[in-house]
């Protein structure tokens, strides 16, 4: 299965010498229209993963009373927060994401639909599964912001307030956590999954035609030793 990885981005590089000026062409202009309507879009998205969200939240937050805003584009937590050392409540409302930036999901669908050579069933397989994981990994963000932003030490009018939930160990963790999915999702994750992609399926025939022309069961024409079936026809 390497090696057929291997091949797929061998052939990829190979396509783009000859055509990359068109696919550069394509991907920039699909992109800019992609990041404008997204300015539409946002909001939508907001309220969408608030809603996802809503399910578990009371699994993973430990402030009762706790709501979750979403005003424009923007997730906010409005949390009562008790002092470890006193009765005394505060107020904290913090922000949990911002989805006006989330412009890697325009990135990745303007690179899908940018690719030679693939059809439009293969370009809407391919859009299907690697938007839904790059959905998948800004909700897991949305999740460690919410643990992230209740450890962290509230600075408001009563004084500084920590959460009953804080242990250094705990902060450290969610730190480099949140640090990792700031800096994978500012298009990392959205290139990761498309050239992951472009691994797994370039140059490989669509599956009809690859089982017409082999068979199911026949070794698999990429010299895998697999079945056909079970490689580039999976």
């Amino acid at each position: 299965m390497a090696a057929c990885w291997l091949s797929g981005l061998a052939g990829f590089v190979e396509s783009l010498r000859a055509s990359w000026r068109g696919v550069l062409l394509r991907a920039g202009g699909a992109f800019l229209l992609l990041a404008l309507l997204w300015v539409v879009l946002a909001p939508a998205y907001a309220h969408l993963l608030a809603a996802f969200g809503s399910p578990l939240i009371p699994s993973i937050e430990s402030s009762p009373g706790t709501r979750y805003l979403v005003e424009g584009t923007t997730i906010i937590a409005v949390r009562p927060i008790m002092r470890q050392t006193s009765e005394t409540v505060a107020v904290s409302r913090t922000l949990l994401r911002e989805t006006s930036g989330d412009y890697p999901l325009a990135l990745l669908a303007a690179l899908v639909l940018a690719t030679p050579a693939w059809s439009l069933t293969r370009r809407g397989r391919v859009f299907a599964v690697t938007v839904g994981l790059l959905l998948l990994t800004q909700f897991l963000s949305l999740l460690v912001n919410i643990e992230y932003t209740k450890l962290w030490p509230q600075k408001t009018a009563a004084g500084i307030v920590v959460s009953l939930d804080y242990s250094k160990a705990k902060m450290i963790l969610f730190d480099w956590l949140y640090a990792f999915l700031e800096f994978m999702g500012r298009g990392f994750f959205a290139l990761l999954l498309y050239f992951g992609a472009i691994a797994l399926v370039w140059g490989r025939p669509e599956r009809q035609a690859l089982e017409a022309s082999v068979g199911r069961n026949a070794p698999c024409p990429c010299g895998s030793g697999l079945k056909t079936k079970r490689c580039c026809g999976a």
